[in-house]
């Protein structure tokens, strides 16, 4: 690999820096939902088109493939963007907020995709450099469960592919900076609704009763000892019961509770374990209560496991094209990310993207509706996926 690389690639990052802002202000002011990406994937799909990078639309609905070739030989690495905004009503004040009502990119997609545009236009500048082919995977469908990377997968996304990668902001460190963690990182997320079926009757006579009320309460407490008495504590796990809903009156005893939660886990094994052990909870309780349970346990995301080799690389790519000064460690999160349905599937790493600029009053954490983003960040990315892509390609 030419030795001066990596300034060809902050020189062409710097060159595509005000194409990445306005491609990123124009997603931000028309933000769409999961499945509805329609105006944002035309908008990618043409851009590349202009390039002369082929291009494949409509896949997984809404996503969009695109691939840049280097010289023959070599191997496919794919490079992911995801699309998707989030339910809010945006109160930035930015020129170019939104325009959809109740509609809000508050989660930095809208700069993830203008990043894998830019990273695109560096590549495409590059060919000679590398041997083998980028792959761009602008997805939908982050946001919502099942999230769009499984529907990504079925339609061939990974399809030859030998490794991935791919970033998501974080306001909690500095525009520029980009951190990695090897590893479990993300949580496995999973959904729990569960019903407790009593029999009413007047709250004065509770005896002719079978309270779900004392029952729902003794579940959720009961619960709590899935974490504090059945995991390693030395591992990571969360139960949290979200939502209650029972009566309407104050004298009645209802017949059934409505509770709705979230299960965390950084192991595959214990997300399975815990399962088991929610329905032993559950039933055994209302069991000794003379009430039944209706349980469902909703399949979220899959634990984010980076690859201890990919992230080795990246993490040395990062440090030649910024300096050591510019390198963090990631933290570990409980929260739950669909890119983990590729790293089921090929090696790879997803790392973190600092965009907070306090003096500019950048400090607001995704999805809230004052959040937005230092956009020279946006050079750092683009660069740092291009150059991840040409290290990973040639060092083979």
């Amino acid at each position: 690999m030419p030795n001066d690389i990596t300034s060809r690639i902050r020189t062409l990052s710097e060159q595509f820096f005000p194409e990445m802002v306005r491609l990123r202000r124009t997603i931000h002011e028309h933000p769409e939902l999961a499945f509805e990406e329609v105006r944002t994937a035309a908008l990618v799909a043409e851009t590349l088109e202009q390039l002369g990078i082929e291009v494949k639309r409509g896949v997984a609905k809404t996503g969009v493939l695109a691939t840049v070739k280097g010289k023959q030989g070599g191997k496919i690495v794919a490079l992911r963007s995801d699309m998707d905004a989030l339910p809010i009503q945006e109160a930035t004040g930015l020129p170019f907020a939104s325009k959809n009502p109740g509609k809000m990119h508050a989660c930095g997609h809208d700069s993830h995709t203008a990043i894998g545009l830019g990273a695109a236009m560096i590549l495409n500048e590059l060919r000679k450099e590398f041997r083998g082919e980028v792959r761009f995977l602008f997805q939908p469908s982050e946001e919502r469960n099942p999230g769009g990377a499984p529907f990504m997968i079925e339609d061939g996304a990974l399809d030859g592919v030998s490794e991935i990668y791919g970033l998501h902001v974080l306001s909690q460190a500095d525009a520029g900076t980009v951190g990695f963690c090897a590893g479990e990182m993300m949580a496995s997320a999973d959904e729990l609704y569960i019903t407790i079926k009593g029999k009413s009757g007047h709250g004065a006579r509770p005896q002719h009763t079978v309270d779900p009320i004392v029952t729902a309460a003794q579940v959720i407490l009961g619960l709590q000892t899935l974490v504090s008495r059945n995991l390693d504590p030395f591992s990571h796990g969360v139960i949290t019961i979200g939502s209650i809903h029972a009566g309407f009156a104050p004298n009645i005893i209802p017949n059934e509770v409505k509770l709705v939660g979230t299960l965390r886990s950084m192991s595959r094994e214990w997300r399975a374990f815990a399962h088991t052990r929610i329905k032993e909870i559950v039933n055994g309780i209302c069991g000794s209560a003379g009430a039944e349970a209706d349980i469902h346990i909703d399949l979220g995301y899959p634990v984010l496991v980076n690859g201890e080799r990919e992230t080795a690389l990246a993490e040395a790519s990062a440090r030649e094209l910024f300096g050591a000064d510019h390198v963090f460690k990631a933290e570990r999160l409980m929260g739950a990310e669909d890119f983990a349905y590729y790293l089921e599937k090929v090696p790879g790493t997803f790392y973190r993207l600092g965009i907070r600029n306090e003096s500019e009053g950048i400090t607001a954490d995704i999805h809230n509706d004052h959040f937005t983003i230092d956009e020279s960040a946006m050079k750092a990315g683009a660069a740092m996926q291009a150059y991840l892509a040409v290290q990973s390609l040639n060092r083979d």
